[in-house]
């Protein structure tokens, strides 16, 4: 059945790779720029998961579909509306989510996060832009800031999250972005959604030589998704610095405070901080990072809203912070060969509290862009326990897929 799943993933994606050239030709879709814009994506993603756990080895190939629409400019007023639907193809051999598995044993096997999702309003929001440099939005839309770590949309899952909220996003001082925000409701990947109260500020300044300068707080206080109230003060700095035309030196440096409120334990205040160095040389990148959340009698630094599966290993081991806490060392390295996107990750997992060895990871990417519109990628993750007591086993993910979009 995986090779059958397989193949047709292979066949479908096919059209994606001869229909690219025609889409330098129709670069906008269905009606004229003033009536506004459609949106079309359309994503056909296989993937494969083999687990050493108790749980069955899983396979799903799904369909993903996006359609929306933007009016135009009416007197600084704007609208968009976007329906998205996940659609599994073949057999359902995977575990979809804990709340949507709906055949009797879909439990026995490894988790594939892309559940059946038929016709979600994925977003719906209306924009003011009358002010001077400022826009303001309210309802239903994708929230993305800095790296994802901390607030995204979880993008990689075929259906994204997306935040019921208001946002004001302020640029009239020089250099300077102020983003103000606050979500009410949080749309999740598996198609629930949770009451929210998380006010949030991000400002970052980009007046500096060499790099950008961001101060950040998010509150999260979101019903029946967590079971303590987070506070997270931040500021983070990364940039470059151009030294010869082949080569570039890249550094980040992150800190971040957050202060938790457990309803029946004690509250803790735990830390975030990430270093990372690098340089680009004749367009090969080499990083060296470190990332550490830590913990504290059992309360570890968590990211709840960010876009987890970008960071600390594609294989998904740590999405959610153990209670240990959690320190990743690890090295990227990536180039482009024949505009083909190349990218492999080495990671050292270890427990911040304890020091257990939690184990490694090998990540590979593979992605290629044909014009604007169509992308292939296939992407593969293994993972390799340590200790015994880390609770981990060995895990491998491999995802072939292909995209359209307009």
């Amino acid at each position: 059945m995986k090779l059958n799943k397989l193949a047709a993933a292979v066949a479908l994606a096919a059209p994606l790779l001869i229909a690219a050239p025609l889409s330098q030709a129709n670069e906008s879709l269905l009606i004229a720029p003033e009536m506004g814009k459609i949106n079309f994506d359309a994503r056909l993603r296989y993937e494969d998961v083999n687990d050493e756990s108790n749980k069955k080895d899983a396979d799903a190939l799904t369909a993903r579909i996006r359609l929306g629409y933007l009016t135009p400019d009416f007197a600084g007023f704007k609208a968009f509306a976007e329906v998205e639907s996940t659609t599994p193809l073949g057999s359902r051999d995977y575990n979809e989510g804990a709340t949507l598995n709906t055949g009797a044993d879909r439990g026995i096997y490894s988790p594939i996060a892309d559940p059946d999702n038929s016709a979600e309003l994925n977003q719906a929001w209306v924009s003011y832009s009358g002010f001077d440099d400022t826009l303001i939005k309210f309802g239903r839309q994708r929230v993305i800031l800095d790296n994802a770590r901390f607030v995204g949309n979880v993008g990689w899952r075929q259906n994204e999250q997306t935040y019921d909220a208001l946002t004001v996003v302020n640029t009239s001082i020089q250099d300077t972005q102020i983003i103000l925000g606050y979500v009410d409701n949080v749309q999740t990947i598996f198609g629930t959604h949770f009451e929210a109260d998380v006010p949030l500020f991000n400002v970052k300044y980009s007046g500096l030589p060499f790099g950008n300068l961001t101060a950040y707080g998010y509150f999260i206080d979101v019903d029946g998704f967590l079971t303590t109230d987070r506070d997270t003060l931040g500021v983070r700095f990364n940039g470059s610095t151009k030294v010869s035309d082949d080569l570039s030196v890249l550094y980040t440096a992150e800190y971040a405070q957050q202060e938790i409120d457990r309803a029946l334990l004690t509250d803790e205040d735990v830390g975030y901080y990430l270093v990372e160095a690098g340089v680009t040389f004749s367009g090969i990148t080499a990083k060296i990072s470190h990332e550490v959340q830590e913990a504290n009698n059992g309360a570890s630094f968590k990211t709840p809203l960010g876009t987890n599966h970008k960071f600390n290993g594609w294989a998904d081991q740590f999405l959610g912070t153990p209670a240990d806490g959690l320190e990743d060392t690890f090295l990227t390295l990536s180039t482009n060969v024949s505009g083909v996107k190349l990218m492999a990750v080495y990671h050292e997992f270890d427990a911040e509290d304890s020091g257990v060895d939690y184990g490694s990871e090998m990540d590979f990417l593979a992605v290629k862009k044909f014009g604007k519109n169509y992308t292939v990628l296939a992407k593969y993750a293994s993972y390799s326990r340590g200790d015994s007591i880390s609770g981990k086993d060995d895990k491998d993910k491999f995802w072939i897929q292909g995209e359209v979009s307009f």
